[in-house]
């Protein structure tokens, strides 16, 4: 670096700087772009302080305030010799936020100590991180960030507003049938994020570039560790369920998810400041926000969970590190003498038929699944991961999607679009609307349903020999033990040794 000469004793601090920068910034952005060097300086000073242990803190601010004005100065007149390398929307970190309720909910009316002085701060706001990449000038890529995830959206738009002149940015998930739609104005957006399955939901959205916390940037003391291990239980009375929450606690950051018999809540990400605890995710899917207050003279929490705007519960938690949930081989019963009899209809004009003489005879996999539903996606990620790694497998696996509509020129689009999306192997039947009594139509061998997702295990014969109720994946650490337990049971089911544990006969 030439300006090393000039700046000789400070040549270490520049090279941390610009190594620091160029390895955190997206695409076809740089240092010139002046604001997007104000956001780096925060995060810079406490990654060079901790890689120059030696320095003192007086050192060190010195150092670091020298190079970082002269880096400044250059990424200023680089700004204005040249044109910026968007003309869409800008690059780099933005923090995005959905209002689930302007002013305290129901739930926050209640006399519940640990909620109270939540309620009193007004608006419910669900905050999530993504980044904007600009693989050209005029095209935008982006992903949303959850903790460990990044949840690719490679289909976003944009138009101009003839009134205002504003790009107006449309990020789709269509595997979900939800979109966002936020007009660009600067360094911020702001609009609605639309789920049309639900009628006329919305949920207002707005955006801001260089935040890079997801909720508050403070550093209150913790006032306990969190870390491993909670039951938990969510509501009350017969509407209420059982969980397991799994966290990781480096500082006041929290990592982790619950787990439940029907599967888990994702990757949530969030912080703990004094003795709250907030979480969130947003998966273009679902909108969850986790919120509590933690008593560590019992090590306990009580707090509330909002899921969009239109489910909002309380929730309670002890930390056990012997937390645990049902056998989810335990929680559906059904007649093993009861041959299976499928014959559906496929998007690709096919017919799913058990009985066909090219799946007779041959032990099978049926994924009782619907694409609006994030869990199953996850194990259909999976499955698709263990065809393509055991391409000779000799069992039959293939999905029954029951969807939120039972029209199938409208459900049938979608399916096709999360088999390209999941690039899954394996055929997806369509088995009506989503709804108890079709799953009993069309499956009535059970005696109960639980969740979505369900696997079946047939034998050869078609009959049930096991039933995996819900998919807890890869944010748990549960998705380890279950891959290794499915292999187990592939390996009985092609030997036949596999049979009935949780029969009604």
């Amino acid at each position: 670096m030439i300006f090393c000469h000039i700046f000789s004793s400070h040549c270490e601090v520049v090279r941390h700087f610009f190594s620091y920068s160029f390895a955190h910034s997206a695409p076809n952005t740089c240092v010139r772009d002046f604001k997007w060097v104000i956001s780096t300086v925060p995060l810079f000073f406490s990654n060079f302080a901790a890689r120059t242990p030696k320095l003192s803190a007086q050192q060190t601010m010195k150092k670091t305030i020298l190079a970082l004005v002269f880096a400044m100065l250059v990424g200023l007149s680089s700004c204005l010799e040249f044109e910026h390398s968007y003309r869409v929307v800008a690059p780099g970190i933005w923090r995005g936020e959905l209002t689930l309720h302007a002013g305290a909910p129901e739930i926050h009316r209640r006399r519940d100590a640990a909620l109270s002085q939540r309620a009193e701060r007004g608006d419910i706001v669900l905050p999530f991180l993504f980044e904007v990449f600009n693989p050209a000038p005029d095209s935008v890529y982006i992903e949303i960030i959850n903790g460990k995830e990044r949840i690719p959206v490679r289909e976003v738009s944009h138009r101009q507003n003839p009134e205002t002149k504003r790009q107006v940015l449309s990020l789709h998930f269509p595997v979900y049938d939800t979109y966002i739609e936020a007009e660009v104005d600067g360094g911020k957006m702001d609009g609605f994020w639309y789920v049309p399955s639900r009628g006329n939901y919305k949920i207002p959205f707005s955006a801001r570039l260089g935040k890079v916390h997801r909720f508050e940037d403070l550093r209150q003391q913790p006032v306990m560790d969190i870390s491993g291990l909670w039951q938990a239980r969510f509501g009350s009375g017969d509407d209420g369920f059982e969980a397991v929450g799994v966290f990781q606690q480096e500082g006041n950051q929290v990592h982790g998810t619950f787990m439940t018999n029907t599967g888990d809540f994702r990757f949530l990400a969030g912080h703990i400041q004094g003795d709250r605890l907030a979480l969130s995710t947003f998966d273009g899917s679902h909108a969850f926000l986790f919120e509590a207050k933690i008593r560590s003279v019992d090590s306990t929490m009580t707090g509330a969970f909002y899921s969009g705007s239109h489910y909002q519960t309380t929730w309670e938690a002890r930390k056990d590190p012997s937390a645990r949930l049902d056998d989810p081989e335990s929680q559906v019963r059904y007649d093993p003498n009861r041959p299976v009899r499928l014959r559906l209809p496929r998007p690709d004009g096919d017919t799913l038929d058990i009985e066909n003489t090219d799946l007779a005879g041959r032990p099978k996999i049926i994924q009782i699944m619907g694409t609006w539903c994030p869990n199953c996606r996850d194990e259909g990620v999976f499955l698709a991961e263990y065809l393509r790694a055991h391409p000779d497998l000799p069992v039959e696996i293939f999905g029954v999607a029951f969807e939120k509509s039972g029209d199938p020129a409208k459900a049938f689009p979608r399916i096709k679009q999360y088999r390209r999306a999941l690039h899954a192997p394996y055929p997806i039947a369509f088995g009506g609307k989503a709804e108890r009594k079709r799953i009993f139509e069309v499956f009535p061998q059970l005696d109960n349903f639980v969740a979505y997702p369900t696997m079946l295990f047939l034998d050869a014969q078609n009959r049930i020999v096991a039933v995996h109720t819900g998919f807890n994946g890869p944010a748990t650490p549960a998705y380890t033990a279950f891959k290794t337990h499915f292999g187990d049971l592939v390996k009985k089911l092609t030997a036949g040794a596999l049979k009935p544990q949780n029969s009604d006969k």
